[in-house]
Protein backbone atom coordinates (compact mmCIF):
# COMPACT_ATOMS: atom_id res chain seq x y z
CA UNK A 1 0.00 0.00 0.00
CA UNK A 2 1.81 3.01 -1.16
CA UNK A 3 2.14 5.82 1.78
CA UNK A 4 0.55 2.99 4.34
CA UNK A 5 1.85 1.43 7.03
CA UNK A 6 0.12 -1.60 8.42
CA UNK A 7 -1.32 -1.63 11.85
CA UNK A 8 -3.25 -4.74 12.01
CA UNK A 9 -4.39 -7.81 10.25
CA UNK A 10 -6.15 -11.26 10.96
CA UNK A 11 -8.11 -13.72 9.13
CA UNK A 12 -7.37 -12.32 5.89
CA UNK A 13 -7.81 -9.06 6.40
CA UNK A 14 -5.08 -6.49 6.96
CA UNK A 15 -6.06 -2.77 8.31
CA UNK A 16 -3.49 -0.24 6.97
CA UNK A 17 -3.44 3.40 7.59
CA UNK A 18 -2.30 6.42 5.66
CA UNK A 19 0.63 8.51 6.71
CA UNK A 20 -2.22 11.61 6.25
CA UNK A 21 -3.80 10.21 9.36
CA UNK A 22 -0.63 11.56 11.64
CA UNK A 23 -0.76 14.95 9.83
CA UNK A 24 -3.93 14.83 10.93
CA UNK A 25 -2.69 13.98 14.79
CA UNK A 26 -0.14 16.81 14.20
CA UNK A 27 -2.57 19.20 13.63
CA UNK A 28 -5.16 18.99 16.24
CA UNK A 29 -2.11 18.85 18.40
CA UNK A 30 -0.63 22.07 17.14
CA UNK A 31 -4.44 23.72 17.33
CA UNK A 32 -4.21 22.37 21.15
CA UNK A 33 -1.52 23.88 22.22
CA UNK A 34 -2.43 27.10 19.42
CA UNK A 35 -5.35 28.47 22.13
CA UNK A 36 -3.42 26.72 25.49
CA UNK A 37 -4.58 23.41 26.27
CA UNK A 38 -3.16 21.61 29.09
CA UNK A 39 -2.04 18.05 29.19
CA UNK A 40 -5.48 16.91 30.05
CA UNK A 41 -7.26 18.31 26.91
CA UNK A 42 -4.52 17.57 24.32
CA UNK A 43 -5.00 13.64 26.03
CA UNK A 44 -8.61 14.27 25.37
CA UNK A 45 -8.22 15.45 22.15
CA UNK A 46 -5.70 12.24 21.13
CA UNK A 47 -8.39 9.91 22.42
CA UNK A 48 -11.23 11.42 19.98
CA UNK A 49 -8.65 10.71 17.08
CA UNK A 50 -8.26 7.12 18.35
CA UNK A 51 -12.31 6.91 18.52
CA UNK A 52 -12.18 8.12 14.55
CA UNK A 53 -9.67 5.75 13.44
CA UNK A 54 -11.86 3.23 15.21
CA UNK A 55 -14.93 4.67 13.70
CA UNK A 56 -13.44 4.59 10.41
CA UNK A 57 -12.39 0.39 10.88
CA UNK A 58 -15.60 -0.10 11.90
CA UNK A 59 -17.22 1.53 8.76
CA UNK A 60 -14.89 -0.19 6.51
CA UNK A 61 -15.48 -3.70 8.68
CA UNK A 62 -19.00 -2.97 7.83
CA UNK A 63 -18.48 -3.21 4.06
CA UNK A 64 -15.87 -6.11 4.25
CA UNK A 65 -18.30 -8.36 6.56
CA UNK A 66 -21.72 -7.83 3.74
CA UNK A 67 -19.43 -8.39 1.45
CA UNK A 68 -18.58 -11.80 2.91
CA UNK A 69 -21.68 -12.79 2.60
CA UNK A 70 -21.85 -12.86 -1.10
CA UNK A 71 -18.70 -14.66 -1.36
CA UNK A 72 -16.55 -11.66 -1.58
CA UNK A 73 -13.03 -11.25 0.39
CA UNK A 74 -11.51 -7.71 1.61
CA UNK A 75 -7.92 -8.06 1.71
CA UNK A 76 -6.99 -4.59 2.90
CA UNK A 77 -8.67 -1.74 5.07
CA UNK A 78 -7.03 1.77 4.06
CA UNK A 79 -8.08 4.47 6.56
CA UNK A 80 -7.67 8.02 5.52
CA UNK A 81 -8.78 11.23 7.25
CA UNK A 82 -11.57 11.47 4.84
CA UNK A 83 -12.44 8.13 5.55
CA UNK A 84 -11.33 4.62 4.45
CA UNK A 85 -11.62 2.47 1.54
CA UNK A 86 -11.96 -1.63 1.54
CA UNK A 87 -10.35 -2.94 -1.40
CA UNK A 88 -12.84 -6.29 -2.16
CA UNK A 89 -11.53 -9.57 -4.63
CA UNK A 90 -13.64 -8.90 -7.21
CA UNK A 91 -16.50 -6.75 -8.22
CA UNK A 92 -20.35 -7.13 -6.73
CA UNK A 93 -21.76 -9.51 -9.77
CA UNK A 94 -25.19 -7.59 -9.20
CA UNK A 95 -26.72 -4.02 -8.32
CA UNK A 96 -28.31 -5.59 -5.15
CA UNK A 97 -25.25 -6.77 -4.20
CA UNK A 98 -23.04 -3.34 -4.86
CA UNK A 99 -25.79 -1.53 -2.80
CA UNK A 100 -26.15 -3.92 0.58
CA UNK A 101 -22.37 -3.72 0.71
CA UNK A 102 -22.05 0.16 0.18
CA UNK A 103 -25.11 0.85 2.68
CA UNK A 104 -23.32 -1.24 5.00
CA UNK A 105 -20.10 1.49 5.89
CA UNK A 106 -22.59 4.41 6.52
CA UNK A 107 -25.29 1.69 8.34
CA UNK A 108 -22.49 0.78 10.78
CA UNK A 109 -22.03 4.91 11.62
CA UNK A 110 -25.28 5.24 12.68
CA UNK A 111 -25.50 2.42 14.57
CA UNK A 112 -22.26 3.23 16.33
CA UNK A 113 -24.00 6.80 17.22
CA UNK A 114 -27.14 5.09 18.62
CA UNK A 115 -24.90 3.25 20.89
CA UNK A 116 -23.02 5.90 22.07
CA UNK A 117 -26.46 7.55 22.90
CA UNK A 118 -27.68 4.84 24.49
CA UNK A 119 -24.39 5.11 27.09
CA UNK A 120 -25.57 8.52 27.83
CA UNK A 121 -29.47 7.38 28.59
CA UNK A 122 -31.51 9.11 30.08
CA UNK A 123 -29.20 12.61 30.47
CA UNK A 124 -29.65 13.81 27.40
CA UNK A 125 -31.73 13.45 24.06
CA UNK A 126 -30.02 12.14 21.33
CA UNK A 127 -29.32 15.79 19.72
CA UNK A 128 -28.91 17.55 22.70
CA UNK A 129 -25.28 18.58 23.45
CA UNK A 130 -24.38 17.53 27.06
CA UNK A 131 -24.84 21.07 29.26
CA UNK A 132 -21.79 19.82 31.81
CA UNK A 133 -19.09 19.17 29.04
CA UNK A 134 -16.47 21.04 30.90
CA UNK A 135 -17.12 19.67 33.89
CA UNK A 136 -17.65 16.01 32.77
CA UNK A 137 -15.26 15.84 29.24
CA UNK A 138 -15.91 12.41 28.59
CA UNK A 139 -20.01 13.13 28.38
CA UNK A 140 -18.78 15.58 25.47
CA UNK A 141 -16.23 13.25 23.96
CA UNK A 142 -19.24 11.37 23.35
CA UNK A 143 -21.64 13.50 22.28
CA UNK A 144 -18.51 14.56 19.60
CA UNK A 145 -17.92 10.81 18.52
CA UNK A 146 -21.98 10.54 18.10
CA UNK A 147 -22.55 13.33 16.25
CA UNK A 148 -18.67 12.34 14.45
CA UNK A 149 -20.15 9.38 13.13
CA UNK A 150 -23.59 10.84 11.85
CA UNK A 151 -21.38 12.93 10.14
CA UNK A 152 -19.29 10.43 8.44
CA UNK A 153 -22.61 8.54 7.45
CA UNK A 154 -23.70 11.71 5.89
CA UNK A 155 -19.95 12.58 4.47
CA UNK A 156 -20.37 9.02 2.79
CA UNK A 157 -23.88 9.01 1.49
CA UNK A 158 -22.82 11.88 -0.66
CA UNK A 159 -24.33 10.57 -4.33
CA UNK A 160 -20.97 10.74 -5.66
CA UNK A 161 -17.98 8.77 -6.64
CA UNK A 162 -15.68 7.33 -4.49
CA UNK A 163 -17.82 7.73 -1.91
CA UNK A 164 -20.40 5.28 -1.03
CA UNK A 165 -23.22 7.20 -2.04
CA UNK A 166 -21.85 7.06 -5.69
CA UNK A 167 -21.71 3.55 -5.76
CA UNK A 168 -25.18 3.02 -4.22
CA UNK A 169 -26.38 5.68 -7.11
CA UNK A 170 -24.70 3.51 -9.66
CA UNK A 171 -26.86 0.25 -8.58
CA UNK A 172 -29.84 2.00 -7.95
CA UNK A 173 -29.30 3.30 -11.77
CA UNK A 174 -27.70 -0.48 -12.70
CA UNK A 175 -31.63 -1.88 -12.14
CA UNK A 176 -32.37 -0.54 -15.11
CA UNK A 177 -29.05 0.45 -17.25
CA UNK A 178 -25.83 -2.15 -17.88
CA UNK A 179 -22.81 -1.41 -15.63
CA UNK A 180 -20.64 0.62 -17.88
CA UNK A 181 -23.92 2.87 -18.95
CA UNK A 182 -24.63 3.30 -15.05
CA UNK A 183 -21.22 4.05 -13.66
CA UNK A 184 -20.84 7.02 -17.10
CA UNK A 185 -24.40 8.59 -15.44
CA UNK A 186 -23.02 8.34 -12.10
CA UNK A 187 -19.66 9.51 -12.72
CA UNK A 188 -21.44 12.51 -14.67
CA UNK A 189 -23.69 13.01 -11.61
CA UNK A 190 -20.32 13.31 -9.35
CA UNK A 191 -18.55 15.84 -11.54
CA UNK A 192 -21.81 17.82 -11.35
CA UNK A 193 -21.87 17.16 -7.16
CA UNK A 194 -17.89 18.41 -7.04
CA UNK A 195 -18.49 21.58 -9.26
CA UNK A 196 -21.45 22.40 -6.81
CA UNK A 197 -19.09 21.87 -3.97
CA UNK A 198 -16.45 23.86 -5.10
CA UNK A 199 -19.10 26.78 -5.85
CA UNK A 200 -20.31 26.52 -2.75
CA UNK A 201 -17.08 26.76 -1.19
CA UNK A 202 -16.17 29.69 -3.27
CA UNK A 203 -19.21 31.53 -2.43
CA UNK A 204 -19.30 30.97 1.35
CA UNK A 205 -15.87 31.19 1.72
CA UNK A 206 -15.33 28.26 3.21
CA UNK A 207 -12.19 25.77 2.46
CA UNK A 208 -13.87 22.49 3.36
CA UNK A 209 -16.32 22.24 0.75
CA UNK A 210 -13.78 23.18 -2.24
CA UNK A 211 -11.50 20.53 -1.07
CA UNK A 212 -14.56 17.70 -0.70
CA UNK A 213 -15.52 18.96 -4.21
CA UNK A 214 -11.65 19.05 -6.00
CA UNK A 215 -11.06 15.47 -4.05
CA UNK A 216 -14.35 14.07 -5.99
CA UNK A 217 -13.70 15.87 -9.45
CA UNK A 218 -10.23 14.28 -9.28
CA UNK A 219 -11.72 10.50 -8.11
CA UNK A 220 -15.23 10.83 -10.18
CA UNK A 221 -13.35 9.18 -13.62
CA UNK A 222 -12.07 6.39 -11.94
CA UNK A 223 -14.66 3.88 -11.37
CA UNK A 224 -15.52 4.67 -15.64
CA UNK A 225 -12.29 3.52 -16.54
CA UNK A 226 -12.21 0.63 -14.17
CA UNK A 227 -15.37 -0.77 -15.18
CA UNK A 228 -14.49 0.10 -19.02
CA UNK A 229 -11.36 -2.39 -18.37
CA UNK A 230 -13.33 -4.95 -16.45
CA UNK A 231 -15.36 -5.15 -19.80
CA UNK A 232 -12.07 -5.16 -22.32
CA UNK A 233 -10.43 -7.78 -20.22
CA UNK A 234 -13.51 -10.32 -20.63
CA UNK A 235 -12.63 -13.47 -21.76
CA UNK A 236 -8.67 -12.67 -22.14
CA UNK A 237 -6.57 -15.51 -20.62
CA UNK A 238 -3.78 -14.32 -18.24
CA UNK A 239 -1.40 -16.46 -20.77
CA UNK A 240 -2.67 -14.25 -23.01
CA UNK A 241 -0.95 -11.26 -21.58
CA UNK A 242 1.46 -12.17 -20.25
CA UNK A 243 5.48 -11.32 -21.16
CA UNK A 244 8.23 -13.86 -21.92
CA UNK A 245 11.13 -11.54 -21.08
CA UNK A 246 11.52 -10.31 -17.90
CA UNK A 247 14.47 -8.91 -15.59
CA UNK A 248 15.32 -11.58 -12.91
CA UNK A 249 17.48 -11.74 -10.02
CA UNK A 250 18.33 -14.51 -8.07
CA UNK A 251 17.16 -14.53 -4.61
CA UNK A 252 20.75 -15.56 -3.03
CA UNK A 253 22.27 -12.57 -4.67
CA UNK A 254 23.38 -9.73 -2.12
CA UNK A 255 22.42 -6.04 -1.71
CA UNK A 256 25.96 -4.90 -3.41
CA UNK A 257 25.74 -7.53 -6.41
CA UNK A 258 22.12 -5.89 -6.64
CA UNK A 259 23.06 -2.72 -7.27
CA UNK A 260 25.52 -3.65 -9.80
CA UNK A 261 23.31 -4.05 -12.24
CA UNK A 262 20.81 -1.11 -11.73
CA UNK A 263 23.20 1.63 -13.41
CA UNK A 264 22.08 -0.28 -16.66
CA UNK A 265 18.35 -1.43 -15.96
CA UNK A 266 15.50 0.77 -15.65
CA UNK A 267 12.93 -2.20 -14.53
CA UNK A 268 10.87 -0.81 -11.34
CA UNK A 269 10.11 -4.61 -10.25
CA UNK A 270 12.32 -7.72 -10.15
CA UNK A 271 11.45 -11.68 -10.31
CA UNK A 272 13.70 -12.96 -7.46
CA UNK A 273 14.25 -16.65 -8.65
CA UNK A 274 15.24 -19.86 -6.78
CA UNK A 275 17.04 -21.67 -9.53
CA UNK A 276 14.35 -21.98 -11.89
CA UNK A 277 11.45 -20.87 -9.71
CA UNK A 278 10.24 -17.39 -9.01
CA UNK A 279 10.62 -17.24 -5.02
CA UNK A 280 9.39 -13.67 -4.52
CA UNK A 281 9.14 -10.31 -6.68
CA UNK A 282 11.27 -7.12 -5.72
CA UNK A 283 11.24 -3.23 -6.27
CA UNK A 284 14.25 -1.69 -6.72
CA UNK A 285 13.27 1.00 -4.67
CA UNK A 286 14.17 -1.96 -1.57
CA UNK A 287 17.71 -2.46 -2.64
CA UNK A 288 18.66 1.25 -3.20
CA UNK A 289 17.64 1.42 0.84
CA UNK A 290 18.90 -1.01 1.33
CA UNK A 291 22.76 0.08 -0.14
CA UNK A 292 21.90 3.62 1.64
CA UNK A 293 21.35 1.75 4.96
CA UNK A 294 24.68 -0.42 4.11
CA UNK A 295 23.40 -3.77 3.75
CA UNK A 296 25.69 -5.07 1.38
CA UNK A 297 25.96 -8.34 1.77
CA UNK A 298 22.36 -8.91 3.05
CA UNK A 299 20.63 -11.12 0.22
CA UNK A 300 17.62 -10.27 -1.78
CA UNK A 301 15.38 -12.82 -0.59
CA UNK A 302 15.59 -11.06 2.29
CA UNK A 303 14.17 -7.62 1.63
CA UNK A 304 11.08 -9.37 0.05
CA UNK A 305 8.18 -7.73 2.66
CA UNK A 306 5.12 -9.70 0.98
CA UNK A 307 4.43 -13.33 0.59
CA UNK A 308 4.94 -14.08 -3.27
CA UNK A 309 1.49 -14.42 -5.23
CA UNK A 310 1.67 -16.90 -8.32
CA UNK A 311 -0.79 -16.23 -10.43
CA UNK A 312 -2.11 -19.44 -13.31
CA UNK A 313 -1.95 -18.96 -17.32
CA UNK A 314 -5.60 -20.08 -17.09
CA UNK A 315 -7.15 -17.84 -15.15
CA UNK A 316 -9.25 -14.71 -16.81
CA UNK A 317 -7.30 -11.00 -16.55
CA UNK A 318 -10.95 -10.60 -14.68
CA UNK A 319 -10.38 -11.79 -11.66
CA UNK A 320 -7.35 -10.91 -11.01
CA UNK A 321 -7.57 -7.40 -12.18
CA UNK A 322 -8.06 -5.82 -8.90
CA UNK A 323 -4.52 -7.21 -7.60
CA UNK A 324 -3.30 -6.11 -10.37
CA UNK A 325 -4.83 -2.49 -10.57
CA UNK A 326 -3.22 -1.91 -6.77
CA UNK A 327 0.14 -1.20 -8.64
CA UNK A 328 0.12 -1.13 -12.54
CA UNK A 329 3.86 -1.40 -12.42
CA UNK A 330 4.13 -4.92 -10.26
CA UNK A 331 4.52 -8.34 -12.01
CA UNK A 332 3.43 -11.46 -10.71
CA UNK A 333 4.71 -15.03 -12.03
CA UNK A 334 2.85 -16.63 -14.25
CA UNK A 335 3.02 -20.41 -14.07
CA UNK A 336 1.36 -22.54 -16.97
CA UNK A 337 0.87 -26.02 -16.95
CA UNK A 338 3.07 -26.13 -13.59
CA UNK A 339 5.98 -24.40 -15.15
CA UNK A 340 7.00 -20.80 -14.44
CA UNK A 341 5.82 -19.33 -18.20
CA UNK A 342 6.29 -15.56 -17.74
CA UNK A 343 5.20 -12.48 -15.89
CA UNK A 344 2.18 -10.17 -15.97
CA UNK A 345 1.05 -6.92 -15.01
CA UNK A 346 -1.57 -3.98 -15.45
CA UNK A 347 1.09 -2.09 -18.01
CA UNK A 348 1.05 -5.37 -19.77
CA UNK A 349 -2.63 -5.71 -19.92
CA UNK A 350 -3.37 -2.16 -21.23
CA UNK A 351 -0.67 -2.96 -23.88
CA UNK A 352 -2.36 -5.47 -24.90
CA UNK A 353 -5.56 -4.21 -24.78
CA UNK A 354 -4.30 -1.49 -26.90
CA UNK A 355 -2.43 -3.70 -29.21
CA UNK A 356 -5.73 -5.49 -30.31
CA UNK A 357 -8.05 -2.74 -30.16
CA UNK A 358 -6.20 0.24 -32.81
CA UNK A 359 -9.13 2.14 -34.35
CA UNK A 360 -11.76 1.07 -32.15
CA UNK A 361 -14.54 3.38 -29.90
CA UNK A 362 -11.91 2.45 -26.73
CA UNK A 363 -8.94 3.27 -28.13
CA UNK A 364 -8.66 6.75 -27.05
CA UNK A 365 -9.66 5.34 -23.72
CA UNK A 366 -6.88 2.98 -23.32
CA UNK A 367 -4.20 5.71 -24.59
CA UNK A 368 -5.64 8.24 -21.73
CA UNK A 369 -5.36 5.47 -18.98
CA UNK A 370 -1.72 4.27 -20.50
CA UNK A 371 -0.82 8.06 -19.68
CA UNK A 372 -2.25 8.26 -16.47
CA UNK A 373 0.10 5.01 -15.74
CA UNK A 374 3.28 6.41 -16.61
Amino acid sequence: MKGAFKIAGGRGINIWIHWTFFVLVGWVVLIALRYGSDVRQLAWAIFFILAAVISVTLHELGHAVVASFFNIRSKNLILLPIGGTASIEKFPDNPMQELAISIAGPLMNIIIALGLWWLTLPHVSFWSMPPDMGEHPGQGLLYIIRIGNLGLAAFNLIPAFPMDGGRMLRALLGFRYNYIRATVIAGVISKLVAVGLIGAGIVVLSFYPAVIGVFILLSAGTEEYYLRLRSLVRGVKVKDVMMYDFTSLQADMTVHEAAQLLNNNHSKYFILMDGNSPAGSLNRVEIVKAMADMHYARPLRDLVKEDLEILDGSLEVESILEKLSKDDEKVFPVMADGIFAGVVSLAYVVEHLLLHNTGSKDYVRLRSLAGLMR
